[in-house]
């Protein structure tokens, strides 16, 4: 066995219940008062949203993120209409759904991330970098919910990998630039850049819930995998040594949520900031990850 194999099998002492996901060999291990749960998932192209105890396809939709907790979604229609890209708002509670143009073709918007408070809606916007080079990030979406209104943000240097998300505080948005993170206002203009940090960890957010930490892969020199930062000045937190090929972001401030081997396949882990395995959340057939491209999509409750 691995290093990693061994570490993550420490955190394998299952309680609670455990929720199956069909043809995957993919089991969920949830406990009451849990802070986080998957709200939803996608293999490939295919999404999956959480209606009590199990997951509903959805069809009609590409990219789907639910609002802290959980009272709406966000997702992306697979069809254009009229030449426009679209956000549906869905209320979970009525059915209700609302849809909103966001940008024209041949742009895209997709990729949606809810703020802090549920009340807007980001989404990065992509083009073709007019040299045939292919696709790029060239700015971002802002979708206000309750006014049913989207504002497309162009950013002239936009990072071309960038995915934009909020800030803890709700103001801002924030992207990966090069080897650092870049905040910029909601007008486009640049608020701040801490050069040399890495690039973001996934999730919901790179957020602590308390704002004050933010996630990524180190860079090399740190020797380590992921690394916390203070996010307005840059200084380093913690270097967390562990052996993970992903990361779901934060599960509570003083732990994340990483995805590393474990026997033949994987496991989706809460881990504290010395790397140390403190409990299991999911185990993942080598099949789901490798050949349909799991991804769980973890929503604070």
């Amino acid at each position: 066995m691995s290093p990693s194999t061994l570490l993550l099998a420490a955190a394998l002492v299952l309680s609670g219940a455990d929720v199956k996901l069909p043809g995957l060999g993919v089991t969920l291990h949830e406990q009451p008062g849990d802070p986080k749960r998957v709200s939803a998932y996608t293999t490939g192209s295919s999404s999956y949203l959480r209606a009590g105890g199990y997951f509903a396809g959805q069809r009609s939709y590409n990219d789907l993120a639910v609002s802290p907790g959980g009272a709406f979604v966000a997702a992306i229609p697979r069809k254009f209409v009229k030449g426009y890209d679209r956000v549906a708002i869905v209320n979970r509670a009525t059915g209700r759904v609302t849809k909103i143009r966001t940008v024209k073709a041949p742009m895209v918007a997709g990729t949606p991330y809810w703020s802090p408070d549920g009340r807007k809606v980001v989404l990065t916007v992509s083009g073709s970098d007019g040299r045939g080079g292919g696709w790029r990030s060239v700015g971002f979406v802002v979708v206000d919910v309750a006014a049913r209104r989207a504002r497309l943000v162009k950013v002239p240097g936009a990072y071309h990998d960038a995915l934009f998300q909020w800030s803890p505080d709700g103001r801002r948005v924030v992207s990966d630039y090069w080897d650092g993170v870049r905040f910029y206002l909601t007008d486009g203009r640049v608020a701040w850049t801490l050069w040399r940090t890495g690039g973001l960890v996934g999730g919901e957010s790179a957020f602590s819930p308390d704002g004050r930490r933010m996630a990524t892969w180190c860079p090399k020199k740190h020797r380590a995998t992921l690394c916390t930062w203070n996010p307005y000045n840059g200084k380093l937190d913690k270097k967390v040594k562990v052996p993970a090929v992903a990361s779901y972001g934060w599960w509570d401030r003083e732990h994340l949520i990483a995805v590393g081997r474990h026997g033949k396949g994987y496991a989706s882990v809460v881990i504290d900031l010395d790397g140390k395995p403190v409990r299991p959340l999911a185990t993942i057939s080598r099949t789901a990850w490798r050949d349909y491209d799991l991804y769980l999509s973890y929503t604070r409750r």
